[in-house]
């Protein structure tokens, strides 16, 4: 078997309410290469540093990590894995947009300490695209990179002008938090102050006193609309098959990345093998518009149903009602939340199929 023969695999991990998505590939030196988009919370970090544990105690390592964007669903598990001597996971690359990219709630606090630790680690920040920002020239084609093993990988969102709304939330978040943006040393002793974004065995953050000020002002909010926009998109392809990974992304964001990924050969639609569902299922980001120009085999759903409503029962009805005949709804969670029937038994105007773990079980993954 040659590796464009063998499968692309998605795991969504259970993260909780959040998205954790490891993508794995075959290589032509018969090496199992590794993509991890996103960690979830810290609440579901147990889990998903279970399985990253796994992969280092074979020998394996990330070739890429990536985080979507900086909403705390999104990032905290990052900042934990990044941060995790006992998991102690290699990693090759890493892709993410933080303040010093966007300059060239909280999210912009979480984002300073995630990027103060892959400085200090020493990793490789945004290397294919040159230290600046992973994102679509407002105007130009989706920029593609091919990792190792074959995987060509196409960034159709966020936009540079996407990033530069999100610059401004972000210096006024850090600003009521007290940080001045993008200071290792700043967002070193917030991390001291954040036990649940430290591992037991953490690398970096351990030592110091806690800021008592600083905690007692809690939490701090941004308004979630424009890092959702900010999110990076990532188009995978391999072996014939495609997958398409939307993190928390707006649905016109996510509309005109696909579009510019159709403009060069002129087709109407992008079909693809797997569309994991942007926002965990909510109502805000999924249309029928969208369901018809991205028409999917299987459509991904990451969440426990546990915050938010989501995903949302209008949103599982908009992909079943758009969606092509004999899709499959794949859930992380054998029951996240309220939404529908596991198949089109009571539905006969719609065929399709629902796969969830078994009760007690979470993640689950796809082979294409």
């Amino acid at each position: 078997m040659t590796s464009h023969e063998a499968p692309l695999r998605i795991e969504m991990l259970p993260a909780r309410h959040g998205d954790a998505v490891l993508v794995s590939w075959p290589g032509e030196d018969d090496r199992t290469h590794w993509l991890l988009v996103d960690g979830g919370p810290a609440i579901g970090y147990d889990a998903v540093s279970r399985r990253l544990a796994e992969l280092a105690r074979a020998g394996q390592r990330l070739d890429l990590l990536v985080l979507s964007h900086v909403d705390g669903d999104h990032v905290e598990g990052v900042i934990l894995a990044v941060n995790d001597a006992a998991v102690a996971l290699g990693v090759d690359e890493v892709w993410y947009n933080g303040y010093r990219q966007l300059t060239d709630e909280l999210g912009a606090v979480q984002g300073e300490i995630l990027g103060a630790l892959i400085k200090q680690r020493g990793l490789s920040w945004n290397a294919r695209f040159g230290g600046h920002a992973v994102c679509r020239p407002a105007d130009g084609p989706p920029p593609v990179r091919e990792l190792p093993g074959g995987l060509r990988v196409s960034v159709l969102a966020p936009t540079t002008t996407a990033l530069l709304s999100l610059r401004d939330e972000w210096e006024r978040a850090c600003r009521d938090a007290g940080l001045a943006a993008g200071s290792v040393e700043a967002a070193l002793v917030k991390l001291r102050n954040r036990p649940e974004l430290k591992p037991a065995d953490a690398y970096l953050g351990a030592e110091g006193r806690l800021d008592i000020d600083e905690l007692a002002r809690g939490r701090i909010g941004v308004d979630r609309s424009a890092a959702n926009a900010s999110s990076i998109v990532l188009l995978l392809e391999f072996g014939g098959h495609t997958a398409l990974l939307t993190a928390d992304i707006t649905p016109a964001q996510l509309a005109a990345g696909v579009r510019a990924q159709l403009a060069a050969t002129g087709a109407e639609r992008l079909p693809v093998d797997v569309l994991k569902v942007p926002h965990h299922g909510s109502a805000k980001n999924i249309s029928a518009d969208l369901v018809r120009l991205i028409p999917a085999r299987q459509y991904l759903i990451s969440t426990d149903g546990s915050y938010h409503g989501h995903p949302h029962r209008s949103a599982v009805a908009t992909i079943i009602r758009y969606a092509p005949p004999g899709a499959e709804l794949v859930f992380n969670y054998p029951d996240p939340g309220d939404v529908w029937d596991d198949d089109s038994t009571t539905n006969p105007d719609f065929t399709y199929t629902v796969r969830r773990p078994p009760a007690g079980g979470a993640g689950l993954t796809v082979a294409l």
